[in-house]
């Protein structure tokens, strides 16, 4: 067994902070090829590094790589919600759907409190034509997150699949105010068009749609 000062040395001389390090930067300026690389390099280096295994799983999720994301983070800690996180998303990007949700249960398990796991959870579910667990888990979120941009605005979907519109329209109205990168303003513009048109408010409608029609196409990866 190790002893405390050997894991510090053996932490000093390690390259796999460093490696991690630079990945990370290299993922925050877009270069996730270069990230991929030295993401690797720690991998080899220590093949027993979590972070590293998650973080090249999370690289190879982000250039729709699903096949090459689940198996890269099946190797990685199966007690981290992250890990199964995004073991559920790139299930979902191979289509295997059943499998995507037992990986959001676990990811749930492990931190019940991470609405990104709620909110990506509840849009598979809604997806597969269960859109009242989708609400239950939007409401669940929303309780720890109250003014969650992407929350308000899967409630606001969530409403109006029951067709209550103007409850809707008043979730899509909270979170277009909200803060978040995400969903953007056009997202939400079309919802708000759409939910106040079918409650009767046909000028509000009008307004959200034209803004809606204004805002650019979003950029496809």
């Amino acid at each position: 067994m190790w002893t405390g000062l050997a894991v510090a040395l053996f932490l000093a001389q390690s390259p796999v902070p460093e490696l991690i390090s630079k990945a990370r930067q290299a993922m925050i300026s877009g270069e996730l090829h270069t990230a991929e690389q030295l993401l690797q390099q720690a991998v080899t280096a220590e093949p027993k590094a979590n972070t590293a295994r998650f973080l090249l799983g999370f690289c190879f999720y982000l250039e729709n790589d699903f096949a090459s994301a689940e198996k890269t983070l099946a190797a990685a800690d199966p007690k981290d919600a992250r890990v199964n996180l995004y073991r559920a998303l790139a299930q979902e990007g191979l289509g295997r759907t059943d499998d995507a949700i037992e990986f959001y249960k676990r990811a749930s398990s492990s931190d019940s409190r991470n609405t990104e796991i709620h909110a990506a959870w509840a849009r598979l579910l809604r997806k597969r034509g269960d859109p009242m667990t989708a609400e239950a888990l939007v409401d669940q979120a929303l309780a720890i997150e109250p003014a969650n941009r992407d929350l308000l605005y899967l409630k606001g979907q969530c409403l109006f699949d029951r067709g209550e519109y103007a409850k809707a329209a008043g979730a899509g109205e909270r979170a277009l105010t909200a803060q978040g990168a995400a969903p953007s303003e056009r997202e939400v513009r079309f919802l708000l068009a759409r939910a106040w048109l079918k409650a009767g408010d046909p000028a509000r409608a009008a307004n959200h749609r034209k803004v809606f029609e204004s805002l650019p196409m979003p950029l496809v990866r």
